[in-house]
């Protein structure tokens, strides 16, 4: 309690390190395909801005540096076994991603969101993206047929959830009741990775399906096709 706020930290970011290091020694850290992903979707973004027919456009473009630049903080994060910070911002990268392409149709909602604070909700974005009428809007947009949700519904609310459990305190996220806590543990590196895989590839399929725009995605980004094993559609 009478430790120099200085020195306490000092002793953070000593600890920290020390997690790091452990994080630095695993053998296959497992985000080739996370980077790929992000890549994407930076992607997108770029092939967007020479896509924009309405100033609300301009707007939605910079979602996609946002969700790279928020993907790459949240897996540094958890790197240095700060998982609960590394989860919040995760959570974002997910309500981000549904907003770049609900508020691309949407230009009245875009610039309430910009200008008058109206932020919509994860279920609404996830309801509109994932209803019939906005799969016939999109067949007939691309002139393609649209099978299944846009967004895997139930995956989607169900990573929403943990996610969210964590950013709203949920006891049982509680990392300070755990004898080993703030520590790296390669079981919590290896749980974070495959939320945020899932959410990366669920972003990607997305936006690939909006805008139809795969093969000019696979040109920026080669791997994306193994990785993701999607084909150009």
């Amino acid at each position: 309690m009478n430790k120099d706020p200085r020195q306490v930290l000092i002793e953070l970011n000593q600890k920290f390190n020390g997690n790091f290091a452990e994080w630095k020694s695993l053998t296959d850290h497992k985000l080739e395909k996370s980077f790929v992903g992000l890549h994407c979707i930076a992607a997108v973004g770029e092939i967007l801005e020479d896509h924009k027919a309405s100033k609300h456009h301009d707007i939605c473009c910079k979602i996609y540096d946002e969700i790279f630049s928020d993907g790459v903080a949240s897996i540094y994060l958890a790197s240095n076994a700060m998982n609960k910070p590394a989860c919040i911002v995760l959570r974002r990268v997910l309500e981000l991603g549904l907003a770049a392409i609900y508020l691309w149709d949407m230009p009245h909602m875009a610039f309430s969101w910009k200008q008058h604070d109206q932020n919509p909700s994860f279920t609404e974005m996830l309801k509109h993206i994932n209803s019939k009428g906005y799969a016939s809007y999109i067949a007939n947009e691309n002139n393609m047929d649209v099978d299944g949700d846009m967004v895997p519904m139930n995956k989607a609310q169900e990573i929403y959830g943990t996610l969210s459990d964590i950013a709203h305190g949920k006891i049982t996220t509680f990392e300070t009741s755990m004898p080993e806590r703030f520590k790296f543990a390669q079981d919590d590196w290896k749980q974070f990775v495959a939320i945020l895989d899932a959410v990366v590839e669920m972003l990607v399929s997305a936006f690939l399906v909006r805008f139809n725009i795969a093969s000019d995605v696979f040109g920026k980004v080669p791997q994306a096709k193994k990785e993701f094993n999607l084909s150009c559609q």
